[in-house]
């Protein structure tokens, strides 16, 4: 392979492996909802998910119009929600670690539109809204336990809400990027003025 050909191809390899949210957490609804401006909300009503919300849970259901739920680390049990009419840009809801003990805490990972993954955070003890927005167009959203002391987190969930992408979502090339970029067409200059013609 030629040198030029290397430096060209450089950018492009990072630049591909640099998937990155920017995230905003609140704890606040209030706040949140200003933020995201429209969302639909998932009661979790007895009768059963509404027809917006995917789920796939290793023993979460739904009782008394909440999500009740259970994730330990060394089981690999966890739960990912989901707006199935598109992608979203940001969720939150009322988050309780305390139905019975506190635990390990939560962690919570976007699953992005397009593939790859970003962490949102870990939280717990909580008893309230946790909520959070992204630049970054996501599908899902998945819940593991955290690394607080424990064997598990029992936790419960209510008015989950998901604030749904409008318009396409176009992905765009971060600062660093284009500077990489940059920098490999430059580079390219200078070795093919460096390296004689082959003919």
């Amino acid at each position: 392979m030629k040198k030029w050909s290397l430096v060209l191809s450089l950018p492009i390899v990072l630049w591909a492996t640099t998937a990155f949210a920017a995230l905003v957490t609140y704890s606040s609804e209030a706040a949140w909802s200003a933020a995201v401006g429209s969302f639909v909300t998932e009661s979790f009503n007895n009768a059963g998910l509404q027809p917006t919300t995917g789920v796939v849970t290793s023993a979460g259901q739904i009782d008394g119009d909440k999500w009740h739920d259970r994730v330990t680390l060394s089981g690999g049990e966890s739960t990912t929600f989901r707006y199935l009419l598109g992608s979203m840009h940001g969720a939150g809801g009322d988050w309780d670690t305390s139905p019975l003990l506190e635990g390990q805490g939560l962690r919570i990972t976007l699953n992005l539109t397009g593939g790859g993954t970003q962490f949102v955070g870990q939280i717990g003890p909580i008893d309230g809204f946790y909520g959070w927005t992204s630049d970054a167009a996501f599908d899902s959203f998945t819940i593991k336990a955290g690394n607080n002391a424990g064997v598990a987190e029992t936790f419960e969930l209510e008015h989950l809400m998901m604030a749904p992408t409008s318009g396409a979502v176009t992905p765009t090339a971060e600062p660093a990027t284009l500077a990489l970029i940059g920098a490999g067409l430059v580079g390219f200059r200078f070795v093919r003025r460096k390296l004689p013609l082959q003919r």
